[in-house]
């Protein structure tokens, strides 16, 4: 299945290096808060429902708690490193020229469908948290 591009992407792809480097700033203030939300997923959802679940729904939350950990403890590491070296080739881009443009943006144009992935699984996660707190209050 191939993503459909949002126009916000599309255009900056084009525009300047600096609105790039606004963006990949954007990607890294969105890690910091998925790993805050990521936490909280765990202690106050996982860790304190686990107690009060029956045995057929363990499993459940035990699953939630492997993907929680396989996210945050694997991914959202990697995502946060691959992004933190696109920061850094930009600073070394701007100020050695004799280096690539077109291998940053071709990078940024990457980042930008890894990040989407990663942000369309996490909120997918985000829903199997709620449902899975829906059920456990009998809402």
């Amino acid at each position: 299945m191939e993503l459909l591009k949002s126009p916000k992407s599309m255009y900056l792809l084009d525009a300047g290096l600096e609105a790039l480097h606004a963006q990949t700033i954007e990607w890294l203030n969105e890690i910091a808060f998925w790993r805050d939300e990521a936490a909280f997923f765990n202690s106050l959802v996982v860790k304190k429902n686990l107690k009060s679940v029956p045995v057929n729904g363990k499993d459940n939350i035990k699953a939630l708690e492997r993907e929680l950990i396989a996210i945050t403890g694997v991914e959202l590491d990697e995502l946060q490193q691959t992004v933190e070296n696109h920061e850094c080739y930009l600073n070394d881009l701007l100020e050695n020229k004799y280096l690539k443009e077109e291998y940053y943006r071709n990078t940024h144009k990457e980042l930008t469908v890894k990040f989407s992935e990663f942000e369309r699984r996490f909120k997918s996660l985000k829903r199997e948290v709620f449902a899975l707190v829906e059920l456990l209050s009998g809402t």
